[in-house]
């Protein structure tokens, strides 16, 4: 666990440029989250890398909980379903998980256009 320990930056406008993906939260809460991740950071890189490693072995191990993927029914032209699956295992991948992840940026690409 000890060779994982990345360098944390003692620069908190490093640390909030990272973090500029909590556009969709309230200013509050973003403001809030933000604040406390500066604070996290600077007391943790004051800690020796012995007592942050061990810190790290006995934290729980957080999970989200996410709903169940819902079925869907779609009929496609064989062509494409032939090419997606040509597509998906030169990738590596299942052709449903490959046409999901391309449905899911998409909808990400419809849901906040660009002007």
């Amino acid at each position: 666990m000890r060779d994982r320990i990345c360098h944390v930056p003692h620069d908190p406008e490093s640390l909030l440029e990272e973090n500029q993906s909590m556009s969709r939260l309230p200013d509050r809460i973003r403001k809030g989250l933000k604040k406390e991740a500066v604070e996290w950071d600077a007391s943790i890189s004051k800690e020796s890398s012995e007592k942050v490693a061990d810190l790290l072995d006995t934290a729980e191990v957080f999970v989200a909980r996410r709903p169940p993927r819902q079925p869907v029914c779609l009929r496609l032209d064989p062509y494409d379903v032939s090419v997606l699956k040509r597509i998906a295992r030169r990738k590596g991948l299942p052709f449903t998980q490959l046409m999901s992840m391309w449905l899911h940026e998409k909808i990400e690409q419809e849901k906040n256009p660009s002007p």
